[in-house]
């Protein structure tokens, strides 16, 4: 009788673990589904920014297209980068010179994925935090860690924050005037030099 009720206590103490872990299961895939679908329908929406480096502040907007981002720094210096999953574009419009590099094995790349692939979502750490959701990862690229974190606002869901942490460098962008009635043609996400004469 002790062996058939220590099998049971066994088989309850599992039931319970798989009830009380389940809804979390399903809970974090409801997130990641909406985190997701909201990353996707930021195509042709824009947003303010406020971006700090480790001794400088910068401000500007970021538009986001289909298949481009396009940054515009307004203060101090008037930068502009226009950035696809394999190349980007570098514009000082003070100095009126281009330069062009590529983005696939940087971690531009993995910003591309994590907006329009969803497994790429699915492979981040999430917490769930009074008002917001943290997603965060750490990558490696040529041998460089990068601890990636992306903040949300959670009712309604709104990007709100990305902080990129190597031991090179700390980037944080702060998200503010989110605009999801942006209509963008091609040419405003052009890759061609505006400086050719």
């Amino acid at each position: 009788m002790q062996v058939k009720d220590k099998f049971l206590e066994k088989i309850n103490l599992i039931i319970i673990f798989f009830i009380l872990s389940c809804p979390f299961n399903l809970y974090a895939e409801d997130i990641y589904e909406q985190i997701f679908n909201y990353n996707d329908a930021l195509k042709n929406s824009s947003a303010n920014f406020i971006q700090t480096n480790s001794d400088y502040l910068q401000e500007g907007k970021i538009f986001f297209g289909n298949k481009r981002i396009k940054i515009n720094y307004t203060k101090p210096k008037e930068l502009t980068l226009i950035l696809s999953e394999n190349k980007g574009m570098y514009i000082n419009h003070e100095l009126k010179e281009t330069h062009f590099f590529m983005t696939k094995k940087s971690y531009i790349k993995y910003f591309f994925e994590i907006f329009h692939k969803k497994n790429q979502i699915k492979n981040m750490t999430i917490k769930q935090l009074s008002q917001q959701i943290e997603l965060s990862e750490r990558i490696v690229l040529d041998n460089m860690f990068y601890d990636i974190k992306l903040n949300y606002e959670s009712a309604p869901i709104k990007i709100r924050r990305l902080e990129i942490v190597s031991d090179d460098e700390q980037i944080q962008m702060g998200f503010f005037g989110h605009n999801t009635e942006g209509i963008f043609d091609k040419k405003f996400f052009s890759m061609i030099d505006p400086y050719l004469d």
